[in-house]
């Protein structure tokens, strides 16, 4: 029974635990680390560039590339369209910033004008 209450203040103290479980994580790491250098000598060699390396587009005949070109046609139609609808939209919130200005301007002249007629008036 002397061994079962020295089992649990080795336990308790936790010095026993964190030195197993440092010797098992040490030996697994050891282990994964061999067994991952044994995989790679075991590897077949790179197999030599081939046609299959080659990208598609340029695997294809005439008519491939024909189709190829219309859709890079029809790609750039339709940036430009949105780069027109987006000048647009640019212009037409400038527009009202200058707007918004000028009403901001007359609201401040207004103001100024309403505020020198209040201090005007309560003058002695």
């Amino acid at each position: 029974m002397d061994w079962l209450t020295f089992l649990k203040d080795v336990i308790a103290t936790q010095q026993f635990l964190q030195v197993f479980v440092g010797g098992c994580t040490m030996m697994l790491i050891g282990w994964m680390v061999t067994r991952a250098r044994g995989d790679r000598e075991h590897l077949p060699p790179p197999a030599p560039a081939s046609i299959a390396d080659v990208p598609p587009p340029f695997l294809h005949g005439p008519r491939e590339a024909v189709d190829l070109m219309r859709e890079i046609r029809d790609y750039a139609r339709r940036q430009a369209e949105d780069t027109s609808r987006i000048a647009e939209c640019v212009r037409v919130i400038r527009e009202e910033a200058r707007r918004h200005t000028e009403i901001l301007g007359l609201i401040e002249r207004e103001q100024a004008i309403e505020n020198r007629a209040h201090h005007e008036r309560d003058r002695p």
